[in-house]
């Protein structure tokens, strides 16, 4: 059987097919670009738009990173800006000092081994594991302290603060209070006691924080979880209702025969 010829349409279309896949292979990887500086008070559709109108004039906007904090719900302090086209990473730190809602960006070029949904060495990431492994959902919170001071100070003056109460393995120091956590069971406890201290003229205001509800695990865990988040008056009673119950049980001997 004759093989028969392809068709001069089937030739065009595998050549321009091939000629698409030779320009596709050329498109520049992308450049991840790190932004800080601007208000965090911004909402993120308004700080979106700003950031495409900035850096569409240095290549393609691929796509951003713009996420909110978990516990204020402001901006984060830094975000990621991902562009393609030839020279579009030069371009882009020439916008250093740009102005955004009335505040100047730093603009930096970001390392390949950057996670893009953190902005954060695969180094930083695996070290945060470990501590979050490590943590043991044992937290506090702190207030009361000077505000005025840098974050590094307040979390430096904190850390050796309540040293002696266990093991720490976070400090978050937010905008009015930080969050504090231990990896030792009983370093809460400890914690709370230093509720009412002295730290350079301010009094402490310590305070528990709740244990995170377990998501999708077995029966045994959530009762668990009840216990350690009850209270003893709760758990009292738990005991109480239990030993009434017992009680009203009749004894085998005295168990009428069937």
């Amino acid at each position: 059987m004759e093989r028969s010829e392809p068709s001069s349409g089937l030739i065009d279309f595998i050549n321009a097919s091939m000629e698409r896949s030779e320009s596709s292979s050329r498109v520049s990887a992308p450049i991840r670009i790190g932004v800080e500086g601007y208000d965090t008070s911004l909402e993120p559709i308004d700080l979106y738009r700003a950031l495409e109108s900035l850096f569409k004039t240095c290549g393609e906007v691929h796509n951003m990173e713009i996420r909110r904090d978990r516990v204020t719900k402001a901006l984060q302090k830094s975000c990621i800006v991902i562009l393609r086209g030839e020279g579009a990473g030069d371009k882009a730190l020439q916008l250093n000092g740009s102005d955004i809602g009335g505040r100047k960006i730093v603009v930096t070029s970001l390392p390949p081994g950057l996670d893009l949904s953190t902005g954060l060495s695969t180094d930083v990431l695996a070290a945060r594991n470990v501590a979050h492994n490590k943590r043991n959902s044992e937290g506090i919170s702190v207030t009361g302290y000077d505000t005025s001071l840098t974050k590094d100070d307040v979390k430096n003056a904190l850390t050796n603060h309540f040293s002696t109460c266990g093991e720490i393995t976070d400090v978050f120091v937010l905008n009015s209070r930080a969050l504090i956590y231990f990896y030792e069971q009983g370093s809460n406890n400890r914690a709370l006691q230093l509720s009412g201290t002295d730290l350079g003229g301010c009094t402490l205001v310590v305070k528990a924080l709740p244990y995170p509800k377990p998501k999708g695990r077995s029966a045994w865990t959530r009762l668990r979880y009840r216990f350690r988040s009850a209270t003893l008056s709760t758990i009292t009673g738990w005991a109480h209702q239990i030993t009434h119950t017992y009680r009203k049980l009749p004894c085998k001997a005295q168990r009428p025969e069937s």
